[in-house]
């Protein structure tokens, strides 16, 4: 069924609902690490739970596409941009508050920053997972790890809000937490706070751990150069970093994207790169281990609009 109504009439309603923020003309290459993609359709940030729900059942009953964007640190955006509505978190969804042991963070406060704030009150158990760029929410949604912390080893509870707008809260068993996975990718459902139940430490000593394994993971990244961490995930009881190494595709190039020569599972803008160039990379990368250890990587990157189609072909 056709859509009603023209963008801007589109923007002008979503902007008379409370708890949203219409920003026109937003170019996603601008909130992408990778800095590639084009417009989003109507932009938006969501700065209460209310509004979340609003803005769902406006796009529900417009049948409009709807896609939630986070620090852009793990997405591929398609050239031509995203139909429909493009929301990111923001306002009361971004506030962390600590009591005793716990940390409650809402959905769109950056990782990075949250384990900073519970480390300096003198609580232990997110320093790992420091360096993720992620938000809280997508941290949750896609189950985070880095250097043996899994956010469901430290995730007490989540809120959410389900497609249709109902809310609910959900405890950690109930993600069904596997790697790099959850029971969310499913339902689509989106998490506006997550509450972590961490143990005690000393501030001194866990800031510097965070930034020990921080400093670990930047060298182990190239830098300077527009990227979005690790392409694809690791294949059970393997490091994809290790089979890409081992089949010679470190400093493989399509167009503007190159695999790093630093490192072998990322993909480097090094200028005008396109995203029908990162998937097609991405093919090469996918078909060389495959023909050279029989192993088919999959995606650990986040490819939008019909990109997935394209890389799946």
């Amino acid at each position: 069924m056709a859509r009603s109504g023209g963008k801007d009439e589109t923007d002008r309603l979503l902007a008379a609902i409370p708890g949203l923020v219409v920003k026109p003309g937003q170019a996603l290459s601008r909130l992408a690490t990778l800095r590639i993609g084009g417009p989003a359709e109507h932009f938006v940030e969501v700065t209460s739970e209310r509004g979340l729900v609003a803005l769902l059942h406006e796009v529900a009953r417009r049948r409009l596409p709807f896609q939630l964007l986070g620090l852009g640190s793990n997405v591929l955006v398609p050239d031509a941009g995203l139909p429909g509505v493009v929301a990111r978190l923001g306002g009361d969804l971004k506030r962390v508050r600590i009591r005793a042991l716990r940390v409650s963070a809402g959905a769109g406060a950056p990782l990075a920053l949250v384990a900073r704030k519970a480390a300096a009150a003198g609580l232990a158990g997110l320093e790992a997972l420091s360096g993720f760029p992620s938000t809280v929410g997508g941290a949750v949604f896609m189950n985070a790890g880095c250097y043996g912390t899994e956010i469901k080893d430290v995730l007490h509870s989540a809120r959410l809000v389900e497609r249709d707008g109902r809310r609910r809260r959900i405890g950690v068993a109930d993600l069904h937490a596997s790697y790099r996975a959850t029971c969310l990718e499913a339902s689509g459902a989106i998490v506006t706070r997550a509450l972590f139940e961490l143990a005690r430490g000393a501030p001194e000593a866990l800031l510097a751990r965070i930034d020990e394994l921080n400093a670990r993971r930047w060298a182990a990244l190239p830098s300077g150069q527009p990227n979005a961490g690790s392409i694809f995930k690791n294949p059970p009881g393997d490091a994809a970093g290790r089979l890409l190494d081992a089949a010679g595709l470190k400093g493989t190039s399509v167009g503007g994207a190159l695999v790093s020569p630093k490192h072998a599972n990322v993909i480097v803008n090094t200028g005008g790169a396109s995203a029908d160039e990162v998937v097609a990379l991405m093919r090469t990368m996918r078909d060389r281990v495959a023909e050279r250890f029989g192993v088919r990587l999959e995606p650990e990157i986040v490819l939008l609009g019909d990109l997935a189609q394209r890389f799946r072909a």
